[in-house]
Formats: structure tokens, C-alpha cells, sequence
């Protein structure tokens, strides 16, 4: 129990919620907005590839991190087109990107090293620098949502974009930069695993931290804050199973490994019953009809 029950747990519990906590304030963002995003798995894992291969060329983690914001914002771009120019079905749309993104990054990465080449590892962040990092994503949010305009024009989107439009905002541009902001720092998180506590890219990486991320959302009530400390929960969590497979407990390890989900899942369920959720989230925007 003391193995488990440690600094070193503790801290390895931090080092694996830090991108699961960017990557959920990246989808509070666009859902406060309205817009559904559940490509969130797919851009992590864009986001980390885009970061791996940046680092590997460039031989700077900070570049990676870069690449990565890039290119989610780019893929968020592309589903902002789909999601509310084109107004298509959120949830398909969102589902169809992950499966496409896992499956362009696995070729992707085959196509860039040779068959049964072992990963090269990559120079890694350290953790403070990504606490930092972290505390100050978090930061900007907050002071985004709270305290400016354009933080309550976005609330205002997604809880009645009807009276929005009718004060003059536009909604269609406000959801655009939402789902942009919101992707980058989606695939900002799968980076930041990378680039940070793994220092290598493999096969579906993200493991399912994109589905988490969106679960902490509405675990926290769409508030900022409580999104990064259920991402801490999730990271501890994950961090005990690691260090209990390493025990003599006779348990399959499959149990450890479903762990911090289960637990994610149940936190959900009890906090659910007390979700903020915005209410037009999900729900096309067309003026016309208005």
C-alpha cells in the first residue's frame, strides 16, 4: 500500500492529467459555444503525432508543442466547416473524424519510419515547464469565460443563439473561432503527452484520454477549474492501476487498466445529475430559421 499510496504516485498522477486536462478546457470552449465536438479522441491523437514528428525533425519539444496547436487548428477549421457552416449532424460528424484521424495518423507514421523500426524516443518537457503550461492555459481560460465579452457571447451562443443574433453577435463566427480554439488545444494535449511524460509516439497513444476529456466536461459542470482537478482524479487513478500491476494481487491486470475509467464513468454519473449543459448544445444554428 505504501507503493501505491506515495509522492512518486502522486506525481506520476499529475504528470498523466495534465493532458487530459488541456484537452477537456479545449472542449468546454466549443461546447459552451454549442457545438458538440467529439472528435476530441481524434485530435489528440492528430495533436500527438503532429507534436512527435515536429520534435523528431526539429529536436525541440517546444516546437512539437507548437506543431500540435497548429494542427488542431487546422482539423478544428475543417470541422467548424462541416459542424456549423455546413450544419451537420454533431455527433456523426464528430465520431467519423476520430475513426478517419486514428486511422490517417497509423498510416501516416508507418509511412515515416520503417517496418518494424522501433519508435525513436524524442527530447521530452519537463514537468514543471507543463504545470506551467497547464496553470496558464487554465488561466486564460477562465479570465476568457469570466472576464471579457467574448467569453459571454460564447455562453450566450450556446444557451440561446437566438437572442444572440437578435443583440447583433453572430453566431455562425463565434462557433468558427469556438471550434477552432477548442481543437487546438484538444490536439495541444495529445502534444503535450508526447512531447512530455512519453517522449515517443505509438498506435493509438491517446488510449482513450480524448473520451475522458469529454466525460470531465460535463463532470465539472462546465466550469474550468473542476474540469482540471477531475482530470487530476483521472490521472491519479491511472497513475495507482500502473503501480498496483506491479504488485502481487493475483487480480488480472485488465482490471487495473479499466480503473481510471471506471471511476471517470461513475464520477460522471454522479455529477451528471447535476449538469449545466448549455442549451443549444448540439443544436445547428440556422439564421433563416430563427
Amino acid at each position: 500500500m505504501d507503493v501505491v499510496l506515495s509522492i512518486a504516485t502522486l506525481s506520476a498522477g499529475l504528470r498523466l492529467a495534465l493532458p487530459v486536462a488541456i484537452a477537456a478546457l479545449g472542449a468546454l470552449i466549443s461546447e459552451r459555444a454549442g457545438v458538440l465536438n467529439l472528435g476530441l479522441e481524434g485530435l489528440m491523437v492528430s495533436g500527438a503525432l503532429a507534436g512527435y514528428l515536429v520534435t523528431y525533425h526539429t529536436g525541440s519539444p517546444w516546437l512539437g508543442l507548437l506543431g500540435g496547436l497548429v494542427t488542431g487548428a487546422v482539423c478544428g477549421l475543417v470541422l467548424a466547416a462541416v459542424l456549423v457552416g455546413l450544419r451537420a449532424n454533431q455527433i456523426v460528424t464528430g465520431l467519423a473524424f476520430t475513426i478517419l484521424a486514428g486511422s490517417a495518423t497509423s498510416f501516416l507514421y508507418q509511412r515515416s519510419f520503417s517496418f518494424g523500426q522501433n519508435p525513436p524516443r524524442i527530447e521530452r518537457i519537463g514537468m514543471p515547464a507543463l504545470v506551467v503550461l497547464t496553470l496558464i492555459v487554465l488561466g486564460l481560460v477562465i479570465f476568457l469565460m469570466r472576464k471579457t465579452v467574448a467569453g459571454l457571447v460564447v455562453a450566450a451562443v450556446g444557451e440561446t443563439p437566438v437572442a444572440a443574433d437578435a443583440l447583433g453577435y453572430n453566431v455562425v463566427r463565434t462557433r468558427y473561432l469556438a471550434t477552432i480554439a477548442g481543437s487546438a488545444l484538444a490536439a495541444l494535449g495529445g502534444a503535450v503527452l508526447v512531447c512530455g511524460p512519453l517522449g515517443l509516439f505509438i498506435q493509438n497513444v491517446t488510449a482513450g484520454r480524448g473520451w475522458v476529456a469529454l466525460a470531465l466536461v460535463v463532470f465539472a459542470g462546465w466550469r474550468p477549474l473542476p474540469c482540471v482537478l477531475g482530470a487530476f482524479l483521472f490521472g491519479l487513478c491511472d497513475a495507482v492501476q500502473l503501480r498496483i500491476q506491479g504488485t502481487n494481487t493475483g487480480i488480472p491486470y485488465e482490471v487495473f487498466l479499466a480503473l481510471p475509467y471506471v471511476v471517470t464513468l461513475l464520477a460522471l454519473v454522479i455529477r451528471g445529475r447535476n449538469s449545466r449543459t448549455p442549451a443549444a448544445l448540439g443544436v445547428p444554428f440556422d439564421r433563416q430559421l430563427a
